[in-house]
């Protein structure tokens, strides 16, 4: 009976690892590793507000284990030159880990990636 309840404990922890990216928390900063200054806050209320590096974004998202849907969202229309503005295509995103977030367009396609 020992014996069981050891690998018991180990299948457990293996698993456990294994649903990491599923567990990671989306709330907090989110933002791209070049100066551009875009980002995005996911609020634990479902809402979400940032920057394309010169618009500002609002909406809302929700969170389906490691997979994040877009609901709805809005920016203002300023013309800053130079700016990318692909924050505004975003869609759905998955969480890699706690620390990265892949951003896709409607059309599925990988347009960039998030820190924390």
């Amino acid at each position: 009976m020992k014996k069981f309840a050891i690998v018991v404990v180990a299948a457990s922890a293996v698993l456990a690892g294994c649903s990491q990216s599923a567990a990671a928390s989306a709330t907090g900063m989110w933002s791209t590793a070049a100066p551009s200054g875009a980002y995005i806050e996911l609020m634990e209320d479902g809402s979400l507000a940032g920057s394309d590096g010169c618009n500002r974004l609002m909406g809302s998202w929700e969170k389906d284990g490691a997979d994040i849907t877009f609901g709805t969202v809005g920016m203002t229309q300023m013309f800053c030159e130079g700016v990318d503005d692909w924050l505004s295509q975003m869609n759905t995103a998955n969480l890699a880990d706690d620390f990265t977030m892949t951003i896709f367009n409607e059309a599925g396609d990988n347009i960039g990636e998030l820190k924390r």
